[in-house]
């Protein structure tokens, strides 16, 4: 079985071409406690994908939660089914990016500071002597062209007909000090909730390569910037866009496509957890949330979101009745439906956990 496997071998499966993946103790002697300077502790580690956290605590006295950036600053637990409690837990960082992690016993978050911030740089990988695939133009953006990162700017419409892919760069230029960057979620970008100071690009020619598909939003944390002068951005990322290799294609195993909730389809009033219980989804697999047009609607949402039936921007939903959505990451995806209180009331939402691809 997998999972009798050592961690070194796993990871050469997962990652195959990764250069010598590390291995942290959080907080090294100390382990996973409360009164611990974390943001100490990472300050000048470089951490990369194929790395794996350790969290070691005594079974029973802490656990750990990944959070997004707004569950890191104001301690917000997830569900407690998604709880690591083992007293030592390992987590594989899978994708680049930034990555939060709290407590969730007691106070020890809000009142003990037991919580860690970190980001994920790309894998470095070792040289290959299999012709390489040609990664399609990596293109750069300048955000507002002319206008740049500014108040009262339509950005939506600017964004509105380009093609982002992953490996483009968006660059958001201002003088340094009028203006910030800060990379949000769904619910921060639609409340214009600030992530803590430490996470703004301040330098006036800040440049973000989009690593990974999918939905990615970005607010200006100055003042009343975002909720008054709009100045917010919501993209789409899709995957990059690969030539043709004259090398021999490898085989691969044919993704799967899950109608959620089979013949029920996607409705309030089904227990949708024990519809997903023991199902192994992968990268590649394909959702399809079915239901009459107008009856229902799909949001993809955080942790947060899913727990407290938080609805993002209306211009988010899927509507088609017949929403087809492409897995494209590894890690837990959370899914609810907007509709009157149909998440709140009628259990209309599902959680799931991606795993990597065959």
């Amino acid at each position: 079985m997998a999972s009798s496997l050592p961690i070194c071998i796993i990871l050469a499966i997962l990652f195959p071409a990764i250069v010598s993946a590390k291995q942290f103790i959080v907080g090294d002697g100390k382990g996973w406690t409360t009164n611990f300077d974390y943001q100490a502790w990472a300050q000048g580690k470089y951490f990369r994908v194929g790395d794996i956290l350790v969290f070691q605590y005594p079974a029973g006295a802490h656990n750990v939660f990944k959070v997004n950036g707004t569950g890191f600053q104001q301690c917000i637990k997830p569900p407690i089914n998604e709880a690591l409690t083992s007293g030592n837990d390992r987590i594989v960082l899978a994708t680049p990016g930034r990555k939060w992690y709290i407590c969730g016993v007691g106070q020890h978050c809000a009142v003990g500071g037991q919580k860690l911030f970190i980001n994920v740089n790309p894998a470095l990988v070792a040289p290959s002597a299999a012709p390489s695939q040609a990664i399609g133009s990596g293109k750069e953006f300048i955000v507002g062209d002319g206008h740049g990162w500014t108040p009262y700017f339509d950005y939506q419409a600017w964004a509105q007909g380009k093609d982002f892919r992953v490996g483009d760069a968006l660059v958001f230029k201002y003088p340094a000090g009028a203006h910030n960057v800060f990379k949000v979620n769904g619910t921060g970008f639609q409340q214009c909730i600030k992530p803590p100071a430490s996470e703004a690009l301040t330098s006036g020619y800040d440049r973000i390569v989009l690593a990974t598909p999918g939905r990615k939003w970005y607010i200006c944390g100055v003042s009343q910037h975002c909720a008054a002068g709009g100045q917010k951005l919501f993209i789409n990322v899709n995957p990059a866009i690969t030539a043709p290799s004259a090398a021999p294609s490898q085989p691969t195993v044919s993704a799967n496509q899950f109608v959620v909730g089979d013949s029920q389809g996607w409705t309030t009033y089904f227990d949708y957890q024990a519809w997903a219980r023991g199902k192994d989804f992968r990268v590649g697999d394909t959702l399809v949330f079915q239901y009459p047009v107008g009856a229902h609607n799909v949001f993809k949402v955080n942790g947060t979101g899913f727990q407290q039936c938080i609805k993002p921007p209306v211009s988010e939903a899927l509507t088609s009745g017949n929403d087809k959505i492409v897995l494209a990451t590894p890690g837990r995806k959370w899914y609810i439906c907007g509709v009157g209180q149909h998440c709140a009331a009628a259990g209309q939402k599902l959680f799931i956990n991606v795993n990597p691809a065959h």
